[in-house]
């Protein structure tokens, strides 16, 4: 008796937690679904009930899945709210809620297998990094150069990023662990370049098993581990054996501003980071990275250096290997049509999806004991 009172306590305090995020009083979500305030009051406080109804239409007030109510708690998200109040960042982080529990739910019905081990170092210098950006390449076998597709790369290496238009503009991305693998979520509203590097910013705290990264990041971060996280970023992005003969090929020396503007663009980083790169491989002092910083590239320069961009992290986008798991999760009738088109997040509408797998006469029999 005491595990359902608990349970209805739980339920009660979703129901809070889902209410203060929707910004509605307990006056009005009661109006919206035909109880009154004090009935509202006592289910949040565990103390009365709900029926299945009830709950059905609470959940549709609030934007919510029903399993969102009914299914125990991510311990990651337990832990993440902990030290914040439900409000705080509140509509994002219940997309980076939801979005792991799709995840969650792919490997539970044994569609995404378990993620390999990663090589892990003790990063605590910006050397260290450096190495540990190495490391990873080599890890997943990745060519010299510039890397695209991005969500793909880190999909490989566990960490499943979604690119989706976030509730809050100001934020860029966060991140979230799970029992296997992780979870990003980078705003797709962001330039091209800060949308690459806030998700391998965010595939380094996965990489580095970083419970510290239970924020969204706003901006680029100053905090010593942030600054490691952030090496670690453009050594991944920008490896100093492929920019430094490029840096030369370009002519660099003579003339650095045309060079930085091909090395951006070619390596997927915004103005800001490729300067800050170049100067710390000694490429460029500070006073020509000062003078550089004034004078951002605009389209002509572009144009007049035949310097072809190139887009990455195109929102709405989810991993590869996470969208045919829906899919195969859909045709093998483990999910509906409208989950499976939830989970895309809007990369597919119902036109777009396959039809289901046939099931077997024998299947049926065995599922309903027809023999």
């Amino acid at each position: 008796m005491g595990e359902t009172q608990n349970e209805w306590r739980e339920l009660g305090s979703r129901l809070t937690e889902a209410r203060k995020v929707a910004r509605l009083s307990q006056a009005e979500v009661g109006a919206a679904v035909g109880l009154d305030r004090t009935a509202i009051t006592r289910i949040e406080a565990g103390e009365r009930r709900l029926d299945s109804l009830e709950l059905v239409r609470i959940a549709a007030l609030l934007a919510r899945p029903l399993e969102w109510f009914l299914a125990p708690a991510l311990p990651a998200m337990v832990s993440r709210r902990q030290s914040r109040e439900p409000v705080d960042e509140s509509q994002s982080d219940a997309l980076l809620d939801s979005i792991a529990r799709d995840v969650k739910l792919l490997f539970d019905i044994g569609l995404l297998d378990a993620p390999a081990p990663l090589p892990t170092k003790l990063v605590d210098s910006v050397e260290s990094a450096e190495v540990a950006a190495q490391d990873l390449r080599r890890h997943l076998q990745m060519p010299e150069g510039p890397v695209w597709g991005l969500v793909a790369v880190a999909e490989r290496a566990g960490l499943f990023g979604f690119c989706l238009p976030l509730p809050d503009a100001r934020l860029d991305g966060s991140f979230l662990r799970l029992d296997q693998g992780g979870v990003a979520v980078v705003n797709g509203a962001a330039k091209v370049g800060r949308r690459r590097f806030t998700l391998v910013h965010e595939l380094g705290h996965h990489v580095f098993a970083d419970d510290f990264s239970g924020e969204w990041i706003v901006g680029s971060g100053s905090e010593d581990r942030e600054r490691l996280i952030n090496a670690f970023v453009i050594h991944f992005l920008m490896p100093r054996g492929s920019v430094i003969p490029r840096w030369k090929e370009l002519g660099g020396a003579a003339d650095p501003r045309q060079a930085a503007i091909v090395l951006g663009a070619e390596f997927g980083v915004s103005w800001t980071a490729v300067l800050g790169h170049l100067r710390n491989l000694e490429l460029v002092d500070e006073h020509v990275r000062e003078r550089l910083l004034n004078e951002r590239p605009g389209k002509a320069d572009y144009l007049e250096g035949a310097v072809v961009l190139h887009e990455d992290l195109v929102a709405p986008l989810v991993p590869p290997r996470y969208a045919q798991a829906v899919v195969r999760a859909f045709r093998r009738h483990k999910i509906s049509q409208g989950r499976a088109i939830e989970l895309l997040r809007g990369t597919v509408s119902a036109g777009d999806l396959p039809g289901e797998d046939r099931v077997p006469l024998e299947s049926m029999r065995a599922q309903f004991d027809l023999d």
